[in-house]
């Protein structure tokens, strides 16, 4: 083995096994860890959790258009099926239909539909 190999291996083993472990015994940068990390996940969290809207809804958008436009005689198949899953999985207070339809009317979906 080539003598710049082994000491590569050799700075590895030294340097990179506390960088690895995140090993921290200063309490002043174990504190300022925890007040920066922390907050950071638990926001993009909550961000990733709320902005992610489920394709449910976005499928259904033609459909509580037409809900509206017929100031709720139309009930399309997909509207009916976001109807059902919205209130399935969320607690009170719930959004009557109408506030559904235009709630699901306003979602500004990547999905190119800006034409239909």
């Amino acid at each position: 083995m080539d003598s710049w190999k082994r000491v590569v291996i050799a700075a590895l083993a030294l340097f990179g096994n506390p960088v690895a472990t995140a090993e921290n015994n200063n309490p002043f940068q174990a504190a300022l860890m925890i007040t920066s990390v922390a907050p950071f996940i638990l926001v993009s969290g909550a961000t990733a959790l709320t902005s992610a809207i489920p394709d449910l809804f976005k499928s259904s958008k033609s459909d509580a258009l037409a809900f509206i436009g017929s100031e709720g005689e139309i009930r399309g198949a997909q509207f009916e099926q976001a109807s059902r899953f919205y209130r399935s999985s969320y607690s009170a207070p719930l959004m009557s239909d109408m506030q559904l339809a235009q709630a699901i009317a306003t979602l500004n979906s990547d999905l190119g539909d800006v034409g239909r």
